[in-house]
C-alpha cells in the first residue's frame, strides 16, 4: 500500500502521541512511587485520658503510638512541641522528650509522656497537655494529641471511712458526719456499701454504695429509704437526687452528696452536703 503525503504526517502525529502519553504515563507512576515523607500519632482518637497513679514508682506513663509513611536506612527524628491552656509545665505536671526517634528500617514508635504526682498536690487539678509533631510535616490532621491530666488516688477503706468533722450544706455548718461500715461488695473490687450517719445534721443514717469503677467518675449512690421522721403526716425518705450525681475522692477525702428529702406528696427539700475530714 503507498501511503500518500498526508498518511504520513497522520501517522508520525499519531506515534509522537503514543510516545508522549506514555511518557506522561511513566511520569505519572513515578510520582506515585514517590510517597512524601510525612509523620503521625497513630492513635485511634486524637485525644485521651491519664489518670497518674500516685503508686507508680518514678511517675505514670502515658503512650502514643506515633508512626511516619516511608521506610528509610537512617534514623529518622521528630520534633515534638507541648502546650497547656490549664498551665501543666514541664518538670512540675509532666515530662516529656522534645524528640523521638524512628530507628533505622521503621515505620513507627511511641511518645511516652510522664505524669508527675508532686504537680497534682492541689485537690482537683486537671490539666489538658497538647503535643504536637513539629516536623516533619504530618498527614491526616493527626499532627496533634490533646491529653487530659489529672491525679488518681487508689481507694482505702480506712481513709474514706470515719468521721467528717467539716460537713456544711451551702453555709450552714460545720457539723459532723461520719462514715461507717465501710465493706466491698462481694465479687468486685470497685464498689463498697456504708452507712452514712447524721445526714442533714439530724440523726439520719442512709446505705450508700462507693463506685469507683470509672476513674473519671467516683460516685456516691443512695437508693430511697425511709428515715425516723414524718412530714405533714407522711413518712419521710431521703435518697440521692436522681438527676445531680454524689461524688466522692479518694485523694482529698472528700465526699459531695446531693440529696433529697421526700414524701408520697412531694419533695420536701433538695440541697447538698459537702463532707471533708
Amino acid at each position: 500500500m503507498i501511503l500518500n503525503k498526508f498518511s504520513k504526517l497522520l501517522l508520525a502525529a499519531t506515534v509522537v502521541s503514543v510516545a508522549f502519553l506514555s511518557c506522561e504515563k511513566d511520569k505519572h507512576i513515578d510520582e506515585i512511587k514517590e510517597v512524601p515523607e510525612a509523620a503521625r500519632f497513630n492513635a485511634l482518637s486524637s485525644s485521651g485520658s491519664f489518670f497518674i497513679n500516685e503508686g507508680v514508682p518514678g511517675g505514670d506513663v502515658y503512650k502514643i503510638p506515633v508512626s511516619i509513611s516511608t521506610v528509610s536506612s537512617v534514623d529518622r527524628t521528630l520534633d515534638i512541641i507541648y502546650t497547656s491552656s490549664t498551665g501543666a509545665a514541664s518538670g512540675v505536671q509532666y515530662s516529656a522528650p522534645a524528640t523521638v526517634t524512628i530507628p533505622a528500617g521503621e515505620v513507627s514508635t511511641t511518645l511516652e509522656v510522664t505524669g508527675l504526682i508532686p504537680g497534682y498536690a492541689t485537690p482537683g487539678r486537671k490539666d489538658v497537655l497538647k503535643i504536637k509533631i513539629a516536623s516533619p510535616d504530618t498527614i491526616h490532621n493527626k499532627g496533634s494529641f490533646n491529653l487530659t491530666m489529672q491525679k488518681y488516688c487508689n481507694v482505702v477503706l480506712a481513709n474514706l471511712g470515719g468521721p467528717y468533722a467539716n460537713t456544711f450544706e451551702g453555709t450552714y455548718g460545720p457539723y459532723t458526719s461520719s462514715v461507717n461500715n465501710l465493706t466491698m461488695v462481694p465479687n468486685s473490687t470497685t464498689k463498697a456499701t456504708a452507712t452514712i450517719t447524721n445526714i442533714y445534721d439530724s440523726n439520719i443514717s442512709a446505705t450508700a454504695t462507693f463506685d469507683w469503677t470509672n476513674p473519671a467518675a467516683f460516685v456516691v449512690t443512695i437508693a430511697a429509704q425511709a428515715t425516723q421522721y414524718t412530714s405533714g403526716g407522711l413518712p419521710l425518705f431521703v435518697r440521692g437526687n436522681p438527676t445531680v450525681p454524689s461524688t466522692f475522692s479518694s485523694c482529698d477525702n472528700t465526699i459531695t452528696l446531693n440529696l433529697q428529702l421526700y414524701t408520697s406528696a412531694g419533695i420536701v427539700d433538695s440541697w447538698t452536703s459537702s463532707m471533708a475530714k
